[in-house]
C-alpha cells in the first residue's frame, strides 16, 4: 500500500499532463476532419436542471455536465451510480451495505446523508429519512435519455439539500415525446448477478403509456475479502462468535452480501399537458463491507422502499406565461423484514461472548404542491418563478423489536426469534414538518456575448424557521471561449436519522441545525468542433457542518474546501471514430474545526477520506454503427482518514474498465454486449464510512474468555470487488 501511495503522487501530475498535451494536439490534428459531429453543437443542447428552466448548456448558470443515453450505452455503464465515477470531483465511497454508496462531491466528507439531490424529470426521490440517494441504483436504464449533473448550490431553486449539486435523470418521454417502441435489456455476471431493465412507450398524440421496470439480483464479490481483517470469511463462521446462528444459512455463516434492487416506473399522458405517475422502487441489500465481520453477520436484508405517486399539469397562461402543476404523494421507508445479526463482546466481570437478531422497521410519508411560472418577458429576459409547500409525517427513533442476547453456546433452533415490528406509528415518536418556499430566477442577455443570472429563494421549516438563499452567475461568450464567475448559498437540513435514529454513540442529536454554506466558482472553457477543454476553480465556506463524535452529533462549525477540477473531451473521425476524455480534480484545502471526544474544539484540521488528487480518463471507439469499444480507467490518489480511523491512510489505486457492444446482429435488432469491471482485478481499498474505527488487529479471546476483536462496528477499509464479467442481450435500443 505503502509503495502504491508514493508511486501514485509521482505519477499523477505527470501522466495528467501527458495525457492532456496529447490529446489536445491529437484534437488540433483532426479537427477539420469532423463533418457530421460537433461539441459545439453539443453545449448548444437545452438542459433543464441547473435553473429549473430550459437554457442552453453553455449558458446555465453553473457547471453541468450531460451524460446521454448514447454515452450510458457506449461505456457499458449498468446503473446510474456508475457515472459518478467517471465525474470530475467526486470522492466515490463504496460499502456496499446500509450505506450502499456515498459520494463525497467536491470534499463534503459526512456521514448520514447525502448533499445533493436525485431527481427523476425533476422530482425529487431522496429518502425522507436518511436524505440519501442511493435510490439512483435501482433507476432503470433503459428508460434514461440523459443525466444532467449540476456542479454548485442549488438550494436557490429547489431549497434544502442541494448543497453541493444536483443529478437529475431524465426520461425519454420528457425528452422525445412522440418515441414509440420498448428498450429491453437481460443480464447476467460473475457475481451471480441477474438483470431485468425494460422500458416501454407507447401511444399516440392523444394518449400515451409509458412503463420500465427493473430486477437486479447478485451477490457482492468476494475476491478480495481475506486482504482485510475484518472482512475475513473466519470471522463470519466462528461459532464462538454466533453459536447456532449459523445453522441458518439465511443469517450468515460466510460473506455473503445479497442485492434485490426493484423498480417499476408507470405514467401516462393526455396530450401534452397532463401527466400521471406510479413510481415504486426499492433498494435491498445485505451489509456489503461496512460492518466489521466480529460484530455483524454481512448476509441480511435492509431493504428501502419508496412509492411515489404524482399528477403533473402543464399549461399556458396567456401568450408569454406557462404554468406547471405537480401534486405528490410518496412514502420512504425502512420496511419490517430489515433485520441484524450481531455478537457482542463480554467484559472481565462478565466474559461471555453474547449473540442476538432484531429486526429494524421507518414509516415516512409526505404530501407536496409545486406550482412554477416560466415568463418570457422579452426576447432577451426570462423570468421563472415558484411556489413549493409539503408537509411531511416522519418518525424519529426506529421501530425495533430484538431477540434476547445469549450466550452464544446456548443459542440454537429454539432461539426466540422476534417478529418483524408491526409499526404502530406512536405520536411520540413521530414529527410533523411543513416546509414552505418561493423562489424566481431571471436571466438576460446583454447581447450575444453577456449574460447575466440572478436567483432569490426564502424557504420556512416549521422546525428550524426561515432560511433565504441568493444564488448570482454572470456567462461570458467569446468566440469558442466561455466564461463563468457564480456565486451561490445553500442549506442543509438534518435528516431524522442524524435528529432522533439512534442513541446518541450512533450519531444522532435532536439539537442540530442546519448547515449553511457558500461557494464561489470561476471556469474557463475553450469549445470547437473537435475538443471542449473546460477548468473550474472553486471554494466552498460551511457553517454548522454535521459531524459524529462518540458524545453523538454536533454541529461542527466552520469547513473550508478549494479546489479545482480540470476536463478535456474530443471527437475526431479516422478510419473508426473516438471519443477520448480525461478529468483531472485537485483538491488544494479541506479543512474543517475539529472537537475532541469530550466536545471541545480542538482547533482546524484536514477533512478526512479525500483524495488530493483525482484522474478519470477513457476512451469510446466507434468502428460502425455496429460495433462500439470503451475503456475507461481512473486514479485516486491516496487519502488520509478521519481521525477516528485507526488506518490512518487509505493507498492510491488505478482501475480499468472495459465494455463491448455489438447491435442489430444479423438486421434482427438485438445487441449484445460484453462489460469486464476491474479489467486487471486489482486489489484496492476505499475507506470505511462514519468513524470507520474497526482496525486491524486480529481478532482473540483473552486469558479471561473475552473477546477481544474490532474497534468498533464500522471496518476501516472497505475491501471493493474483483474483476466482475458481465453480458448482456439488448433489443430495441
Amino acid at each position: 500500500m505503502r509503495r502504491t501511495t508514493r508511486s501514485g503522487r509521482a505519477v499523477a501530475p505527470s501522466l495528467t499532463a501527458a495525457l492532456l498535451l496529447a490529446f489536445s494536439s491529437a484534437f488540433a490534428q483532426e479537427e477539420n476532419r469532423l463533418e457530421s459531429l460537433s461539441l459545439e453543437e453539443l453545449m448548444n443542447v437545452p438542459v433543464v436542471t441547473a435553473s429549473n428552466i430550459s437554457e442552453r448548456l453553455s449558458e446555465a448558470p453553473a457547471t453541468v455536465i450531460v451524460i446521454t443515453r448514447q454515452e450510458i450505452r457506449e461505456r457499458g455503464y449498468t446503473d446510474i451510480s456508475e457515472i459518478l465515477d467517471d465525474l470530475p470531483g467526486m470522492d466515490v465511497v463504496r460499502p456496499w451495505g446500509a450505506t450502499y454508496l456515498k459520494n463525497y462531491w467536491r470534499g463534503y466528507r459526512n456521514t448520514i446523508g447525502d448533499p445533493f439531490l436525485i431527481m427523476v424529470d425533476g422530482v425529487v426521490f431522496n429518502h425522507l429519512y436518511f436524505n440519501t440517494a442511493d435510490v439512483m441504483v435501482a433507476l432503470p436504464l433503459s428508460n434514461v435519455e440523459r443525466v444532467e449533473i449540476v456542479y454548485g448550490p442549488a438550494s436557490s431553486v429547489y431549497g434544502a439539500s442541494a448543497s453541493m449539486g444536483v443529478i437529475n435523470v431524465i426520461t425519454r418521454r420528457r425528452a422525445i415525446d412522440r418515441e414509440n417502441g420498448e428498450r429491453v435489456t437481460l443480464g447476467a455476471s460473475t457475481d451471480r448477478g441477474r438483470l431485468f431493465d425494460s422500458g416501454l412507450l407507447y401511444g399516440n398524440d392523444l394518449v400515451r403509456v409509458s412503463l420500465a421496470t427493473r430486477f437486479d439480483d447478485g451477490t457482492l464479490d468476494d475476491q478480495a475479502i481475506e486482504r482485510y481483517e475484518y472482512t475475513r470469511g473466519r470471522y463470519y463462521s466462528d461459532r464462538r462468535l454466533w453459536g447456532g446462528f449459523l445453522d441458518n444459512p439465511s443469517l450468515g455463516g460466510s460473506f455473503s452480501s445479497p442485492r434485490r434492487h426493484r423498480a417499476l416506473d408507470l405514467r401516462a399522458y393526455a396530450g401534452e399537458r397532463l401527466e400521471f405517475a406510479l413510481q415504486y422502487f426499492r433498494v435491498n441489500a445485505g451489509y456489503g463491507v461496512e460492518y466489521a465481520a466480529d460484530r455483524s453477520q454481512n448476509h441480511a436484508v435492509w431493504s428501502r422502499p419508496d412509492l411515489s405517486a404524482h399528477v403533473r399539469l402543464t399549461r399556458p397562461f396567456g401568450e408569454r406565461t406557462r404554468g406547471a402543476t405537480l401534486l405528490r404523494y410518496r412514502t420512504s421507508d425502512v420496511s419490517s423484514d430489515s433485520y441484524f445479526v450481531e455478537s457482542l463482546p463480554g467484559s472481565p466481570a462478565s466474559p461471555e461472548q453474547r449473540a442476538q437478531m432484531s429486526f429494524w422497521r421507518v414509516s415516512n410519508h409526505s404530501i407536496s404542491l409545486l406550482q412554477d411560472f416560466d415568463v418570457s418577458v422579452r426576447e432577451n429576459f426570462a423570468l421563472r418563478a415558484g411556489l413549493r409547500y409539503e408537509q411531511k409525517d416522519l418518525q424519529k427513533a426506529y421501530d425495533t423489536t430484538y431477540g434476547p442476547p445469549l450466550p452464544v453456546a446456548s443459542i440454537g433452533s429454539s432461539y426466540p426469534f422476534p417478529r418483524p415490528p408491526a409499526g404502530a406509528n406512536e405520536a411520540q415518536n413521530r414529527i410533523t414538518t411543513e416546509d414552505t418556499g418561493v423562489y424566481f430566477q431571471t436571466w438576460y442577455r446583454q447581447s450575444e456575448r453577456h449574460r447575466y443570472n440572478f436567483g432569490l429563494r426564502a424557504d420556512h421549516n416549521s422546525k428550524y424557521g426561515g432560511a433565504t438563499t441568493l444564488r448570482m452567475g454572470y456567462v461570458g461568450t467569446y468566440g469558442p471561449w466561455g466564461v463563468k464567475a457564480l456565486f451561490g448559498q445553500a442549506f442543509q437540513e438534518p435528516n431524522n436519522r442524524l435528529l432522533y435514529g439512534g442513541w446518541n454513540g450512533s450519531g444522532s442529536d435532536p439539537r442540530l441545525r442546519p448547515e449553511r454554506s457558500k461557494t464561489v466558482e470561476v471556469s474557463a472553457s475553450r469549445t470547437t468542433r473537435a475538443v471542449r477543454t473546460f477548468l473550474s476553480l472553486y471554494r466552498t465556506d460551511n457553517e454548522n457542518t454535521f459531524i459524529n463524535t462518540v458524545s453523538g452529533a454536533q454541529n461542527l462549525g466552520e469547513r473550508e474546501v478549494i479546489g479545482f477540477d480540470l476536463h478535456v473531451q474530443g471527437l475526431l473521425n479516422a478510419r473508426w471514430q473516438w471519443k477520448p476524455w480525461i478529468s483531472y480534480s485537485r483538491i488544494l484545502r479541506a479543512d474543517e474545526k475539529k472537537i475532541d471526544d469530550l466536545g471541545n474544539e480542538a482547533g482546524m484540521g484536514r477533512v478526512g477520506d479525500l483524495a488530493n488528487h483525482k484522474m478519470m480518463f477513457g476512451v469510446t471507439a466507434i468502428a460502425d454503427r455496429h460495433l462500439t469499444a470503451t475503456l475507461r480507467g481512473r486514479f485516486i490518489g491516496a487519502r488520509t482518514t478521519v481521525e477516528s480511523n485507526p488506518v490512518r491512510r487509505a493507498g492510491a489505486y488505478t482501475t480499468f474498465d472495459a465494455a463491448v457492444r455489438y447491435d442489430d446482429l444479423f438486421g434482427s435488432g438485438i445487441g449484445l454486449s460484453l462489460k469486464v469491471t476491474n479489467l486487471t482485478n486489482r486489489i484496492y481499498f476505499h475507506p470505511g464510512v462514519r468513524d470507520a474505527n474497526a482496525g486491524t488487529e486480529p481478532g482473540r479471546f483473552d486469558e479471561h474468555g473475552v473477546w477481544r476483536g474490532s474497534g468498533g462496528y464500522f471496518n476501516s477499509l472497505l475491501p471493493q470487488p474483483g474483476r466482475v464479467v458481465t453480458f448482456a442481450l439488448h433489443w430495441g435500443e
